[in-house]
């Protein structure tokens, strides 16, 4: 009984990150049309409206903000600098830091590139109840909780 309760736990263990990992998937291919209209990619825009919201950020801080590596962001903040969206300076506190701020056109692409994101998200969860949308925001949260913190 006890060897069949294991298996029944682990094959809903597995379904459960399939799910997730599919999920998170055809979310990012329902997304990515909107993302190259605007000329950007999913890191790029995590990290502009991470910027958006937070204000300057030292690269460590946007990196755990947004949950990238730090090869992969370097790559990003090159792109959003070349851009004329985000500029380092150097960080009063630490001079060896550097600190990511958005520019005024980096703050322009947030704002023309908002009503753009909250249509498409409308159009993947336009179908979901309000109670829905809390349900799994609340148990996706309470799974965040119990994952090792980077």
């Amino acid at each position: 009984m006890r060897n069949m309760r294991h298996k029944n736990q682990a094959r809903e263990n597995q379904t459960l990150v399939l799910a997730l990992l599919r999920s998170q998937q055809l979310f990012m291919r329902a997304m990515v049309s909107a993302f190259r209209s605007a000329g950007l990619t999913a890191p790029q825009w995590d990290a502009l409206e991470t910027l958006s919201n937070k204000g300057p950020l030292s690269i460590n801080d946007l990196m755990r903000l947004t949950l990238s590596t730090s090869g992969n962001l370097d790559v990003v903040v090159k792109n959003l600098v070349q851009a004329g969206w985000v500029e380092k300076s150097v960080d009063e506190t630490d001079r060896r830091a550097r600190v990511l701020l958005l520019t005024a056109a980096g703050r322009q692409k947030v704002a023309e590139f908002l009503p753009l994101h909250n249509q498409a998200l409308e159009q993947i969860f336009g179908g979901l109840s309000v109670q829905d949308k809390r349900q799994t925001i609340k148990t996706l949260n309470h799974l965040r909780k119990k994952l090792p913190q980077p």
